[in-house]
């Protein structure tokens, strides 16, 4: 049966999280007023991905970046054309590098309190995922008791950066933030964004809030 739906209801990178988790195969259709996207999953991985200029990589990009358009996702369906072998996963994990939007953030991480661990037995593909030296650093005091505020002091990393850090790693599968009943000390320590970024962020016209993907 295919998958449908509206991206203003569900976003491009829940879809995929969706087509990774039920590990099915076959391709992915959007709909924008001005294009259209497919994107061809076989084995848990992103195999072939186009628009109606561009293929590959590039146009996964693209495709990320849309915020309107109606999907539909077709298992089964298959396409002889091959321009890409990405997993899912790091797909996913690309898309949430350019993450810089504090509500996306929050949806995950709510706090600098909160602790990570790895997960255990991740979905299939993980293994595949290729983290930058940044993401290896952080990744290496994860040990089930440490917060996200402990993690950025010991790798000297902005607290921000580390949660936006995590926020790649748990949408990829790779970590998980610990189930706490403790609210009380994070709600002091909510996530907030750096005063010098939000302050270049509000000077664009939609607002910094509008941004989602933004390159490095």
């Amino acid at each position: 049966m295919p998958l449908a739906g509206d991206l203003q209801e569900f976003e491009i990178t829940d879809v995929f999280q969706l087509i990774q988790l039920g590990q099915k195969d076959g391709i992915l259709r959007i709909q924008t007023a001005n294009d259209i996207g497919i994107v061809y999953f076989k084995n848990c991985m992103v195999a072939h991905a186009q628009t109606n200029t561009i293929k590959g990589e590039p146009a996964i990009d693209v495709i990320l970046s849309w915020k309107k358009g109606h999907f539909v996702f077709n298992p089964e369906e298959e396409t002889q054309q091959h321009t890409v072998d990405l997993p899912i996963q790091q797909v996913i994990l690309e898309a949430a590098r350019r993450i810089d939007e504090l509500k996306r953030i929050q949806k995950l991480i709510p706090s600098f309190e909160v602790i990570i661990e790895i997960i255990e037995v991740p979905q299939q593909g993980v293994e595949r995922i290729q983290l930058n030296p940044r993401e290896w650093k952080v990744l290496s005091f994860v040990d089930g008791s440490l917060t996200i505020k402990q993690i950025a002091q010991k790798s000297n990393i902005p607290e921000f950066e580390t949660a936006k850090i995590f926020y790649g790693m748990i949408s990829s599968g790779l970590v998980k933030v610990v189930p706490s009943d403790v609210e009380g000390s994070a709600d002091n320590e909510k996530i907030q964004q750096p005063e010098s970024q939000v302050t270049e962020d509000l000077k664009e016209d939609d607002g910094w809030l509008s941004k989602i993907f933004k390159k490095k």
